[in-house]
């Protein structure tokens, strides 16, 4: 019995010090850490190895039992499922320079390695530059906008000093896949971001077809949007009507919705006349998010004489000729512009005629086929960074205008 007892305690110090040792990796790769992995492979690892294992080999000599084996798979994962579940089972932790990754990793390695342990617990320092890495936010007064690459759609990532909004979500691409799963949820787990308002500007799928996949992250986000009571999305975060007058301040940020009015629910109307139009301004900069509302809803944003100047403008609806008219481009007088579309979309978005008008101002426009992923800072007004140019590879495609 004794030896038996040394023997798992044995087994569960080892496996402990892997499930340590490989935690910086995981932070690399996924900047995730299961804290439920260490039990989850107490409990599989002799499960698949004295049940599954031997009811599949047997299998091949009487084959009901692999009937049996499969039911051991579907009992094993409904359990490791029902692990994933329970509160912190895992935890997110923003990404790190590569520096401390490599640290991290070469820590892990020495952790794990058979040495003495005054040897082996020089790998914990090593370990946590990755373990407690911070990403900068900008300083008190100041925002930054990050437009995410995902392709015909808007989902756009804007972050103060302590809060973070994210405004539309992306498309759907299938029943299994949205720019939530693929894009958002990844970003936002980069950066560390909580967020704190989900900001969906109309129903149209290519702005809220990636919402469920955030707010299943982010259970803590508030939802605003002029989607319908009925809406599925209402079933998973009750909304809250984006409304003309709404006005908050983030840090020094302010934050104010410029559409629809209030009576604009009580008519019947396209979605993208629904748009919710966001103004941010810090008393220095300022961005436009505009949705996808119409020559009608530009229209009467500059008769209403609001405020709409702004250095980034969003192109309303992706560059469609439908917007982006001359009266409303000259009350903004952006300086740069991010047409969000998909690269050869099927709409043409951002049109020719739209794109002359632009040029015509002098407004420079980042389509997102060319410019992939844009980042913005109020601190630097005149700069836009774009990441297929930040990051480029030797490998990767270099689309025309």
């Amino acid at each position: 019995m004794e030896v038996a007892a040394r023997s798992v305690a044995g087994v569960v110090r080892e496996q402990w010090v892997v499930t340590l040792a490989l935690a910086p990796l995981s932070l690399l790769l996924f900047n995730q850490v299961s804290l439920v992995g260490l039990l989850a492979n107490g409990l599989a690892i002799p499960w698949v190895t004295l049940l599954v294992t031997p009811l599949t080999m047997l299998g091949a000599v009487w084959a009901p039992l692999w009937d049996l084996a499969a039911w051991a798979v579907a009992a094993l994962m409904a359990l490791l499922q029902w692990l994933a579940r329970w509160p912190l089972a895992s935890i997110s932790m923003a990404a790190a320079p590569l520096w401390c990754g490599v640290a991290g990793v070469a820590g892990g390695l020495l952790l794990a390695m058979r040495l003495p342990w005054h040897w082996r617990v020089l790998g914990v320092p090593l370990m946590l530059p990755v373990l407690l890495w911070q990403p900068l936010r900008p300083a008190n007064g100041q925002f930054e906008l990050i437009a995410a690459d995902v392709g015909q759609g808007n989902a756009l990532i804007v972050r103060t000093a302590s809060h973070t909004l994210v405004y539309d979500s992306g498309p759907r691409f299938s029943r299994e896949s949205d720019a939530g799963h693929r894009v958002l949820v990844p970003l936002l787990r980069a950066l560390g971001e909580r967020v704190d308002t989900l900001m969906l500007s109309h129903r149209d799928s290519d702005h809220t077809g990636g919402a469920p996949a955030v707010l299943a992250m982010q259970p803590q986000a508030a939802l605003l949007s002029s989607i319908e009571d009925g809406h599925p999305l209402q079933a998973l975060r009750p909304s809250q009507r984006c409304v003309a007058g709404q006005r908050w301040v983030w840090d020094g940020v302010v934050f104010e919705v410029l559409h629809p009015a209030s009576d604009d629910y009580q008519r019947a109307q396209k979605s993208n006349a629904m748009s919710c139009v966001l103004r941010i301004a810090n008393g220095a900069s300022s961005v436009l998010l505009a949705g996808d509302i119409e020559l009608a809803q530009e229209q009467r944003l500059v008769a209403s004489g609001v405020n709409l100047r702004a250095d980034v403008l969003l192109v309303p609806h992706h560059g469609s000729k439908t917007s982006s008219s001359p009266a409303f481009l000259d009350a903004v007088q952006p300086t740069l512009a991010l047409a969000q579309a998909g690269y050869r979309n099927r709409f043409g978005h951002p049109a020719p005629a739209v794109l002359e008008r632009y040029r015509e101002r002098g407004i420079v426009v980042a389509a997102s086929p060319v410019c992939g992923a844009a980042s913005w800072s109020s601190e630097r007004p005149a700069d836009l960074v774009c990441q297929r140019q930040a990051g480029q590879r030797y490998w990767h495609h270099r689309p025309g205008p």
